[in-house]
C-alpha cells in the first residue's frame, strides 16, 4: 500500500484539534488540486486515514483510487521539496500552487509538518514558509477581469473569501478575498450561479496562467458570453510562437523577465 505519512510537530508535540483541522483540510484541497492536474479531471477521490500514532501526531494517508496513489504522491513530495527551496516546478498550475501555499501555513507559522513518502521526508518549517512567501508572489496587476462563476464563499473571518471558476480552458479556480461592501453583490452571484466579471488587484506567481489571488474591487457583473464564438476567436488568432503550449510560453517570458531584471 502506497501512503502518504504526514507529522504534525517534533517529537513531544501535541497538536490540538483545530490544529490538525487545518492542516488536514489544506491538504485535502492540495492533493485534489495535483490530482486534478494530473489526470486532467475533475473527479476528485477522498483521502483515508489509515495509520495513526502518538508522540508527535503521524498519519498515514491514501487516495480512494489506489491507482494513482503512487503518482500522485510522488508528485506531492517533489513538489513541496521544490517549493521549500524556492523553486517552482514550470508544469504546475496556478491553482495548485495556490493550494500549497496555503498548505505550507498550516497550521501555524511556527509547527513544523514532516511528509514522508517512501524512504524520502520533506520538513515545512519556518524558514520553508518564508522563503516561499519571498519567491512566490513574481508579477501584481491592478483592474484586471476574470469571467466565471462564484461557488464558494466564506465570511467567518476577515478577510472575507471566495472562489471564482474560470470557463474557459484550462478552467481552474482562483481565490478572491474582498471587504464588506461586496458581501451582498458577491452572494447574490453565487446564489445566482451566473457566469459573471470580476474586476480586482491580481497577484500572478512564478507558474500557472491565473493569479494566485484575486483581490475584488468591485461588484461582480452579470456576463453571458457565447462560448462558441469565444472558441472561435481563440483558434482563429495566433497568439503563440509556432510549437509552444501558452505554459511554455509563460515560462519562457517569466525567465527572460528575469533576467533583465
Amino acid at each position: 500500500m502506497h501512503i502518504l505519512r504526514v507529522r504534525i510537530g517534533e517529537t513531544g508535540h501535541h497538536p490540538d484539534l483545530r490544529a490538525v483541522q487545518r492542516l488536514a483540510e489544506r491538504l485535502r484541497r492540495a492533493l485534489n488540486a495535483l490530482h486534478e492536474e494530473i489526470t486532467e479531471s475533475d473527479t476528485r477521490p477522498t483521502f483515508e486515514i489509515v495509520e495513526a500514532s502518538t508522540g508527535s501526531l503521524q498519519l498515514g494517508i491514501v487516495p480512494s483510487e489506489s491507482g494513482v496513489a503512487p503518482v500522485l504522491f510522488r508528485q506531492f513530495r517533489e513538489d513541496l521539496e521544490m517549493l521549500r527551496n524556492g523553486q517552482f516546478r514550470p508544469t504546475m498550475s496556478s491553482q495548485t500552487l495556490a493550494e500549497y501555499r496555503e498548505l505550507f501555513k498550516a497550521p501555524s507559522q511556527t509547527v513544523p509538518v514532516y511528509y514522508v513518502y517512501g524512504e524520502q521526508e520533506t520538513v515545512i518549517d519556518e524558514f520553508a514558509r518564508r522563503l516561499l512567501e519571498e519567491k512566490i508572489v513574481r508579477t501584481r496587476a491592478y483592474d484586471v477581469s476574470f469571467i466565471g462563476t462564484i461557488e464558494s464563499i466564506n465570511i467567518h473571518q476577515r478577510p472575507y473569501s471566495c472562489a471564482l471558476f474560470t470557463k474557459l480552458a484550462p478552467p481552474q479556480r482562483i481565490p478572491c478575498v474582498f471587504e464588506d461592501a461586496l458581501i451582498a453583490p458577491i452572494a447574490e452571484a453565487l446564489r445566482s450561479r451566473q457566469i459573471v466579471e470580476v474586476v480586482g488587484d491580481a497577484e500572478y506567481g512564478p507558474v500557472g496562467i491565473y493569479p494566485l489571488k484575486l483581490t475584488i474591487k468591485h461588484p461582480p457583473k452579470l456576463a453571458l458570453p457565447n462560448k462558441e464564438f469565444l472558441r472561435q476567436v481563440i483558434h482563429s488568432v495566433d497568439i503563440l510562437p509556432e510549437g509552444y503550449t501558452i505554459v511554455e510560453y509563460l515560462d519562457e517570458l517569466r525567465q527572460k523577465d528575469e533576467e533583465t531584471a
